[in-house]
């Protein structure tokens, strides 16, 4: 028996709207999330921590083909929030201006991560703010120089993807060299006492499949209490 290989990318490339709908009809047949790597138990973190706090803004590095951008601009729609995205590859920036590039509220930006955080700081530096980092795929690893920026943005609430969990490797995570890792020694010297979190179950509880790692970060104090208060997440430091 032959088995059909289908190139995502290139089918969302030819039918964005039609795959972006086949995914959103899969994902709720099958009860697992198209965004956040299809994890649920993330999925409930996220909206414990948007029930929490009253995000202005949707930050995302690391558009790809849109999934995570449509659920952030579904979410940020019920309250009249923005939703900002950036992504550095041009052939997913063109596949992203399809799929989410025309929905109310959501600002598509082309190029690299830690510049378009900087390009945002006037603006939503003093708002509050929800941050996905996903911008973690080349050569250059961003991760210090975007904490760098948004550490200086105070009401902000960040969620890194790909993280590795300090207690549990059945969290996958990205280690590219024994200098680029996505862990707390990559970014330690960036956040100063910023409060770090992380999933408070086992990777197994996810389900079957690959079930990548993620850290959560409260740039200030201010909202140190309202994550102490999501169960599903373990107060690092």
């Amino acid at each position: 028996m032959h088995v059909l290989a289908i190139d995502s990318v290139r089918l969302t490339r030819s039918y964005p709207k039609l795959t972006m709908l086949a995914r959103r009809i899969r994902a709720r047949v099958s009860g697992k999330p198209c965004f956040f790597n299809r994890q649920r138990m993330r999925f409930r973190v996220f909206r414990e921590i948007d029930r929490l706090i009253p995000f202005d803004n949707y930050i995302e590095t690391g558009t790809y083909t849109g999934l995570t951008t449509h659920f952030l601009a579904d979410v940020a729609r019920t309250r009249g929030a923005l939703v900002y995205s950036c992504e550095i590859n041009d052939d997913y920036y063109r596949i992203a201006s399809r799929t989410v590039g025309n929905l109310k509220g959501v600002h598509l930006h082309r190029g690299n991560s830690v510049d378009f955080l900087r390009s945002l700081s006037a603006n939503v530096s003093d708002a509050v703010n929800f941050i996905y980092l996903d911008a973690h795929w080349y050569k250059y690893l961003p991760l210090r120089d975007e904490v760098a920026v948004i550490g200086k943005w105070p009401n902000t609430v960040v969620m890194i993807d790909d993280f590795k969990v300090p207690f549990d490797e059945g969290f996958g995570w990205d280690r590219y060299d024994d200098e680029r890792e996505i862990c707390m020694r990559y970014i330690e010297g960036s956040i100063g006492s910023s409060g770090v979190y992380f999933p408070n179950y086992p990777a197994r509880q996810e389900g079957a499949g690959i079930t990548r790692g993620y850290s959560v970060i409260s740039i200030s104090e201010r909202y140190t209490n309202a994550l102490d208060g999501v169960r599903l997440l373990r107060r690092f430091k």
